[in-house]
């Protein structure tokens, strides 16, 4: 009876020392899966920031192109009706009895040519405003900082 009561023992030992080992096992899988979780929530974390950044700087930039684009629509109509005039700086030589002078004067532009020059000015303004938008996106997406205002 001696031998059966040690063969149970001894079963019952290698039958904890599996039961153990597989514990052990659950456990370190446990950490991995805990360890996972806690990186994937910080990935969402960063996502949803990075979202939100994108989108209040898809905002101002949408916002400073329609403000442009506004602004250079009432310019142009502006010309176009005769209710502003573009003019560049002339200087004009004259001689006279007291000698040599230099008189500046203005020059007004024709209407049509008024309305190009503002609509290579609205093409600037876009360019310009694209590009801040592509710098804000690479230093807030690409290098993972915050833009920077005040430009």
């Amino acid at each position: 009876m001696n031998r059966y009561l040690l063969i149970a023992l001894a079963a019952c030992a290698v039958a904890i020392l599996f039961g153990w080992q597989h514990i052990e096992r659950q456990a370190d899988q446990l950490a991995t899966a805990r360890d996972q979780v806690t990186t994937l929530t910080k990935a969402a974390k960063s996502r949803r920031n990075t979202q939100r950044l994108l989108a209040d700087l898809d905002t101002e930039h949408t916002k400073a192109l329609t403000d442009a684009q506004a602004d250079n629509r009432k310019l142009r109509t502006a010309v176009a009706t005769g209710q502003r005039r573009l003019s560049v700086l002339a200087t004009r030589t004259t001689t006279g009895a007291a000698g040599v002078g230099d008189a500046e004067a203005r020059a007004e532009l024709d209407p049509a040519a008024g309305e190009r020059i503002v609509a290579i000015t609205d093409d600037g303004d876009q360019g310009l405003i694209a590009l801040r938008a592509a710098q804000d996106y690479i230093n807030t997406v690409c290098l993972g900082g915050t833009t920077q205002k005040g430009r």
